[in-house]
């Protein structure tokens, strides 16, 4: 079990996230849903006009409007602050100390996946960077 199947934690980090002002602000005109999956944990999280109004740890029987996934090692580089989101969700690579000789050099490899509505996650790219700076301070015990 990861982090993300802790109820208490997942009740800070909605609480964290609705008092974050960067996220609010970002992600003002979304309606819609965000599924986290932390190996075999999920979270879904509602989110209407910048807030979190509802989530639960499974998908709704509506769906997602998209997803980040991806194995618990990786979800760990964010959280322990060894990786930037960028590093973890876009294609390439900018570390390469598991790489001398550069053979994934170029390889559009991803450690957490977005799936689902490629145009939403885009539109919603800084929301989604300050989501994932504040899961990283939730879970670090930073984050209120």
């Amino acid at each position: 079990m990861s982090f993300l199947a802790d109820r208490a934690f997942q009740d800070r980090f909605v609480s964290a996230l609705n008092a974050h002002p960067g996220f609010n602000e970002q992600a003002q005109w979304f309606d819609g849903s965000v599924l986290l999956e932390v190996g075999a944990d999920l979270l879904w999280l509602k989110v209407y006009k910048g807030k979190v109004i509802d989530h639960q740890p499974a998908a709704s029987p509506f769906g997602y409007t998209f997803k980040f996934s991806g194995g618990e090692a990786a979800w760990k580089l964010l959280t322990g602050a060894q990786r930037q989101w960028s590093d973890l969700t876009f294609p390439g690579k900018r570390y390469f100390d598991d790489d001398p000789t550069l053979s994934t050099a170029g390889t559009p490899h991803v450690e957490i996946r977005t799936e689902g509505n490629l145009l939403e996650a885009g539109r919603l790219s800084e929301a989604m960077f300050q989501m994932a700076y504040v899961l990283r301070d939730c879970v670090r015990g930073s984050a209120r």
